[in-house]
This record gives structure tokens, sequence and C-alpha cells, in this order.
């Protein structure tokens, strides 16, 4: 295999552009797949690496930071073996100045060597109503925004074919940049991390779906009431794809006018997700 690509995605942003690496790495005649690391165990991600020529992660940023999940992910992957390339892969509102690049030193720890680094705006998919940032559910306009990212994509496949590096956010004011948004997310949104979302159990049909699709296994049952953990990395997952819209964040509920942000059209989460036996998390 030429590539593989480990993306995790919240809300389907980045499981779209992963998917659209491969697709337009098969344009090239590359071998390419594209795996989400929530369903994968440790010997299966060992085995996807030794036989990849070149490891991809793609992850969407918070707050120049990446998602807990995504962190431990790559500290716990295999080191390379011979002489293993690697990309980075960062999905963005705006902006993330070094959002792709700043975890470097962690992959050059295990040997690889990262000749690409790529950041992508994508659609906003915070539609809580606490933030002051617009979004959009409205398809067309989605498909819009992807189609000028689908368009960077098909360079940057460009790039990695011709085995051309592109390092971006490998600046000092990409670097500074960051520093606007990074100390605020690790201070406030960092291990252990009380989630702010409830669950209006009234409205709530206890489909458990939020359970299913949370990644970081933070939602659970008990007696009766769906309860939240210190685990939570802020994916909005839940949020924005409970049935009923039954989920507030901040003590603030939803606008049920407006349809949250649900991703590229077709996304599911439970696609994506780790498998889970609802019954563990009910107590």
């Amino acid at each position: 295999m030429d590539i593989c690509i480990f993306y995790f995605s919240g809300t389907g942003n980045t499981k779209w552009v992963a998917d659209k690496f491969v697709e337009n790495f098969s344009y090239k005649g590359m071998e390419a797949e594209a795996h989400s690391i929530e369903q994968l165990s440790t010997e299966q991600t060992s085995q996807l690496a030794s036989k990849a020529r070149i490891v991809m992660f793609a992850y969407p940023i918070y707050g120049s930071y990446l998602p807990n999940t995504m962190k431990d992910f790559i500290d716990n992957f295999p080191e390379a073996k011979l002489y293993n390339e690697a990309a980075v892969i960062c999905t963005q509102m705006q902006f993330s100045g070094d959002g792709a690049w700043f975890y470097h030193k962690k992959l050059e720890e295990k040997g690889y060597t990262l000749k690409w680094t790529y950041h992508f705006i994508t659609p906003n998919n915070v539609s809580i109503r606490i933030s002051p940032l617009s979004y959009t559910a409205d398809p067309l306009k989605i498909k819009k925004k992807l189609a000028k990212c689908e368009k960077r994509i098909e360079k940057a496949v460009d790039n990695i074919n011709m085995n051309a590096p592109s390092l971006t956010g490998n600046h000092w004011v990409s670097k500074a940049l960051a520093m606007f948004q990074r100390p605020f997310y690790k201070k406030y949104i960092k291990k252990p991390f009380k989630s702010p979302l409830k669950v209006d159990m009234e409205e709530c049909v206890n489909c458990m779906r939020c359970i299913q699709i949370c990644p970081t296994s933070n939602i659970k049952l008990k007696d009766g009431v769906i309860t939240f953990g210190t685990d939570c990395t802020l994916c909005l997952r839940c949020y924005n794809f409970c049935p009923k819209t039954a989920i507030s964040a901040y003590g603030i509920k939803h606008n049920k006018k407006k349809p949250t942000y649900r991703g590229p059209e077709g996304f599911d989460p439970a696609l994506i997700a780790e498998r889970k036996n609802l019954t563990d998390f009910i107590e």
C-alpha cells in the first residue's frame, strides 16, 4: 500500500477530506486507504502502518491543538520501519496557525520524516448557541464550501505524487497566530474535562445514539438519566446528531428552528465510531 490515512472526524468534515484524498490518489494510480482511528485496534494500526510507504494523520483542529483522541493515537503510534514518510492534514473553520505542524516532534521521535502538512478550510460545525460564529446546515452552501476545499486537495495530491515537500504552518508567523488560541484550549479543555453538555430528559427518548457515537465513551445512562463524564473532547458529535436536539451546551438549549450541523451530505457518525455494546454503558 502506498498511503494509509488515519483520521479522527467529529462531525464529518475530516472524514470527507480523507475520503477525497483517497479518491484523488486513486486517479494518480496510487493505492490509498482511510481508516477511522476509533475503529482500529492496536494490532490493526500496527499492521496498516507497516504496510504503508506514507502514513497520513487527519484531524479537526481545536484551538490550534489536536483533539485528545488523535493526540493519544499518535503518542501510541508504532515507530517507523526503514524510511517511512508522513503527512498531516488539519481541517479548520478559518485558521489554526501551525495546527498541522506543531506536533511534528512526536512523529520525528518515532522515526517518521514529516514532508507534508496541509490546512483545509471546511464548514463550521459549532452549532451551540453560545458560539458567536455563524454556521450553516444548508446542503447547497456546504457543498459550495467543500468544492473549494476539493480543489486544494487535488493540488496537495499532486505534490505528494511528485514527492514535492509542502510544510504549511512551519513559519514563525503561523506559530505566532497559534499562540492566540492554543494556550486557552490547553488550559480550559484538557483532561480531565467535564463536559458542558446536558440532556433534557423530558425531550430525550433514550435512543442512546449519543452513547453509541461518543468517541471517548464519555456518556452513560445512569438510573435512567443520560450523564456526561470528565473525558469530553468537545467534538459536539452528540450535540449535533441528537435526533431530538435534546442536548444543551453551557446551560443553553438549541434553537430548534435551525438544524444543527450534521456534516457533509450522507455522513453518519455511527459508521466511524467505536463499535460499542451499549449495555456496558447502562448503570
